[in-house]
């Protein structure tokens, strides 16, 4: 059994995604088709272009997956996964201020996945609820924190 949970996006991180990515795509275009082409040029117009898809990567491609042993998350370039044996507690989070260190996540409402002795994972699954009881069908040991 296996379930893809979409994240969640707040307007203000989508909006600045979307924005960034455009005007740093428009902008390397711009220089490309109406600059003098040195290497300069092409290498900054290059840079930029590749620092505008990286934030539309990121945007689009954000997701978490549950199989019956495993969290997958993507987020851009940041993939990885936790065995769902090993996570100890959940804890619900809603704020800017988030202490994980790994967040593959666009929402600021969100659940902490405390897994292994010391690892911690933030995550913002669109329905944070449905994502937990999810979790707990698989490892019902999972203590869950509010």
């Amino acid at each position: 059994m296996t379930k893809i949970f979409p994240t969640s996006i707040h307007y203000f991180t989508g909006i600045l995604l979307t924005v960034l990515g455009a005007f740093l795509i428009l902008t390397s275009l711009y220089a490309l088709f109406y600059e003098d082409l040195s290497i300069e040029t092409i290498i900054g117009s290059s840079l930029l272009l590749l620092v505008g898809l990286f934030c539309f990567w990121i945007l689009l491609d954000t997701k978490y997956k549950v199989d019956n042993t495993h969290v997958y998350y993507t987020s851009g370039p940041i993939r990885g996964k936790i065995e769902i044996a090993s996570i100890r507690k959940i804890e619900y989070q809603k704020g800017w201020y988030t202490k994980s260190l790994l967040k593959p996540a666009l929402d600021y409402n969100g659940v902490y996945l405390y897994y292994n002795k010391f690892d911690d994972l933030y995550l913002s699954p669109k329905d944070r609820v449905e994502f937990v009881n999810f979790l707990l069908t698989i490892n019902p040991n999972i203590m869950i924190m509010t």
